[in-house]
């Protein structure tokens, strides 16, 4: 089999582009454009009072929507599939790697990227934003 750890959509044999990880297909993942959110997100959060805990991420979907966006987007046909931590290991070029990245989606999906905790995220930005004429 053909070494595959990715992670972006990658082509199959029958010519779909595939994403596979040990991760929920409907988990939610923070995804963040740096140019576009990072600056409007700390700028909001510098207004917000002391002590709370943010979650930046432009947009927050599962790894099964943004697999259907791309094949939306590009006019492919697409699937999603959970692999075990196994099956990502060894789809490494190197099993250290392939340790660290299956680690690293196992915790994406349990306890999740948030790591467990209530986090404010940029839509909760936004409500107070529009709740109070501007943050």
């Amino acid at each position: 089999m053909q070494r595959r750890v990715t992670l972006t959509p990658f082509q199959l044999s029958d010519g779909s582009f595939q994403m596979r990880f040990p991760t929920r297909e409907n988990r939610p993942i923070p995804h963040i454009d740096v140019v576009s959110d990072t600056g409007n997100f700390v700028y909001a959060v510098s207004q917000m009072p002391p002590g709370k805990a943010y979650m930046a991420a432009g947009s927050i979907v599962g790894f099964g929507e943004y697999i259907r966006l791309f094949g939306e987007h590009n006019n492919v046909p697409v699937s999603y599939k959970q692999v075990t931590f196994e099956e990502m290991v060894a789809d490494s070029e190197d099993e250290a790697t392939g340790i660290e990245v299956a680690n690293m989606y196992l915790y994406t999906d349990e306890p999740g990227y948030d790591g467990g905790m209530e986090l404010l995220t940029a839509e909760d930005l936004r409500k107070v934003s529009l709740s109070d004429g501007g943050v």
